[in-house]
Parts: structure tokens; sequence; C-alpha cells
């Protein structure tokens, strides 16, 4: 009887031992995805989205610099629209309405010689969209990423 008994006892506490192990995977998982996996491709996502706004703003500058100042508008809009359809703009799902210029005149030229400064603004939102207790940008709220840059004015024909 008393082997039975110990017996009994060794079982049980294999049983207890080789559980626990299964009963703390689930949070950790939980963890491991929502704490650190997901706000880690978000932050991957975000990091591709400001280097495709450089890119356009990029574009934008470079051909403005070639443009005589009338065409600002023209040019800007056609930038945009052309780069809106290509693969790297649809993936971070721009659209014309999220793009903007806010200096005076979209463009400053200034300076002697002559610099074109253009800022571009755009507003990109999260892959994945989180659900945290207080909103975070980039997270579960919109990031806008302003870029400025400048470049001389080409010769424009005056020579």
């Amino acid at each position: 009887m008393r082997n039975l008994m110990a017996h009994k006892l060794d079982t049980k506490s294999k049983r207890q031992n080789n559980g626990s192990a299964i009963t703390e995977t689930a949070p950790a998982i939980f963890i491991l995805f929502i704490m650190i996996l997901f706000p880690l491709i978000d932050l991957m996502y975000m990091g591709f989205a400001y280097s495709i706004i450089w890119y356009l703003n990029h574009l934008e500058v470079r051909e403005l610099a070639v443009r005589v100042p009338a065409e600002t508008s023209q040019a800007l809009n056609e930038i945009d629209t052309q780069f809106l359809g290509v693969g790297m703009a649809k993936f971070v799902g721009l659209t014309p309405a999220q793009i903007q210029h806010p200096l005076p005149n979209k463009a400053v030229r200034s300076g002697t010689p002559e610099n074109v400064t253009l800022t571009t603004r755009a507003t990109v939102q999260p892959f994945l969209s989180l659900p945290f207790i207080m909103p975070v940008a980039g997270i579960n709220q919109p990031v806008i990423f302003t870029v400025t840059s400048n470049r001389l004015q080409e010769e424009q024909g005056k020579n």
C-alpha cells in the first residue's frame, strides 16, 4: 500500500511540473505579438513611408528647379499624380488629399544664385492599428511627415 501511495504522489508532481509551461505560453505570446512584434512592424512601415515622402519631395524640388516659377502648381500636380500611380505610393496608401505644400505659392525662390525651397507634408496611416489605451502616432493614430529641401534654380534660358 505504501508503494502505491508513493507512486500516486510521484505522478501527481510530474503532471504539475509539465503543465505549467503551457499555462505561461498564452500570455507570453500575447505580450510578444501585441507589445513587440506588431509595433515593430508599424515602426518599419513608418520608416518606409518616410523614405517614400522624402523621395517624392526630392522629385518635386528637382522638377521645380528646371521650371519657371509660373509653372509651380502645374508641375507639382503632375508629379503628385504620376507618383501616386506607382507601387510605392499605393503601398503606403497616399492620396492627393494627404499631400500638401504649405509654403507660400507652394515653393519659395530666393537668394543669389536663386534657390528653390519646397516643403512636402503628408499624412500616413499606420499599417496595423493597434488597440492602445491612449493615442500613439504611428501605432493607432496617423503620422504627419514634413520634408523640406532646396536646390539651385537651373538656367531657364537666361544666358
